[in-house]
């Protein structure tokens, strides 16, 4: 999986529009060594996980790797599942070593991340979050726990499925916690950052993905047909 990167000296030589070029994907977002142009870099991306496995899954779609993709899509929720808890957990003033602590014990297992979610929700704004159908669940189990290998339609049908239930629970984290929401971004870059140690120049981006939690989609976001269209896969 590759992800686009803007080199800062090439973008600022440019009269500051920077072209991105492509560099496989890093488990720490910390990204070194040398642009095209030969420029040394040093940047870090703030792309959530949930968010970089999402466009994981829609590059699998568009390679032919369906079942990979179902994966992806899957694991994407989960971790947009941690990323929700933590901003809620924000909101009640919980600490990040007392937040860290407690995610060990749910950590391993997706049904404890899932319940947690659901009651962290429900107290949070008392109403029961909308979740996957369970359609989709059984789809999803069927690919991950019985090795079924998923169609290309099917792999469509439940991105579409992740991508609404995680722009769903965008809206709501950002209409209601928004600060929090940032927060938590801040706490993620800061770790990303403390990588770096003392090294200049640095610098931070926001990857083009198709979920991105800083954009404003209060009115309404991009239609899923629409991202696949933007990555020329037919349905």
């Amino acid at each position: 999986m590759r992800t686009g990167l803007i080199c800062p000296e090439c973008a600022e030589a440019a009269g500051g529009i920077g072209t991105f070029f492509v560099e496989t994907i890093r488990e720490d977002g910390l990204y070194t060594g040398k642009c095209p142009n030969g420029h040394d870099l040093l940047i870090a991306t703030q792309t959530l996980r949930h968010e970089m496995l999402f466009e994981i899954a829609l590059n699998a779609i568009a390679d032919g790797y369906y079942r990979e993709a179902v994966s992806s899509f899957a694991a994407s929720i989960e971790r947009f599942f941690e990323f929700a808890i933590a901003v809620l957990s924000s909101t009640r003033a919980v600490a990040p070593e007392v937040f860290c602590a407690a995610w060990k014990k749910v950590s391993s297992q997706s049904e404890r991340q899932l319940g947690a979610y659901v009651f962290l929700y429900v107290v949070s704004f008392g109403a029961v979050p909308q979740l996957l159908s369970n359609k989709m669940v059984e789809l999803r189990n069927e690919v991950i726990h019985k090795s079924v290998l998923p169609e290309k339609r099917d792999a469509i049908t439940f991105g579409a499925a992740a991508y609404e239930f995680i722009q769903i629970g965008v809206q709501k984290l950002r209409g209601s916690c928004l600060a929090d929401v940032n927060n938590i971004l801040g706490q993620h870059v800061a770790k990303i950052a403390e990588k770096m140690g003392s090294r200049y120049p640095r610098t931070f981006q926001v990857t083009p993905t198709a979920l991105n939690v800083i954009q404003d989609i209060s009115v309404g976001y991009k239609p899923f047909d629409q991202l696949l269209r933007d990555r020329n896969i037919r349905v």
